[in-house]
């Protein structure tokens, strides 16, 4: 078994808030019993968003409803909160592995957090 094939990226994009740029990555494990995955937020900076989407990284779908169809499944991940705004963050599959993002107010995406949905993982790695 190759390192490939115990992890792999799947669900990648970019991510505009407001004047932020992110680039979600969902990280998948799996070897033996141990089997998880994680969607992690970078914060880049909008010279590293458009060099990442000139080489042809994806913007991440950012909507106001819950991606619903037969031929689809979706996972809820996590609630992301950036400058106020707040996302359900949702991992969509069918033919491609994709993350979308689903708007909320923020009163409602502090609910979920109190009721035990976890926060997506930020990476600020403009900070230093």
């Amino acid at each position: 078994m190759s390192i490939e094939d115990v992890i792999s990226i799947g669900a990648n994009c970019i991510v505009q808030i407001r004047n932020r740029f992110f680039l979600l990555v969902e990280i998948e494990v799996e070897a033996g019993n141990v089997a998880f995955e994680e969607f992690v937020f970078i914060r880049i900076s909008r010279q590293e968003a458009r060099t990442l989407l000139d080489a042809g990284v994806h913007r991440c779908e950012i909507t106001t409803r819950i991606p619903r169809s037969d031929d689809v499944e979706v996972e809820f991940i996590c609630i992301l909160i950036v400058d106020g705004e707040a996302f359900a963050v949702f991992d969509v599959e069918n033919d491609t592995d994709e993350a979308v993002l689903v708007e909320i107010p923020l009163a409602a995406a502090r609910r979920l957090i109190r009721r035990g949905a976890r926060e997506c993982t930020v990476i600020d790695r403009l900070r230093g």
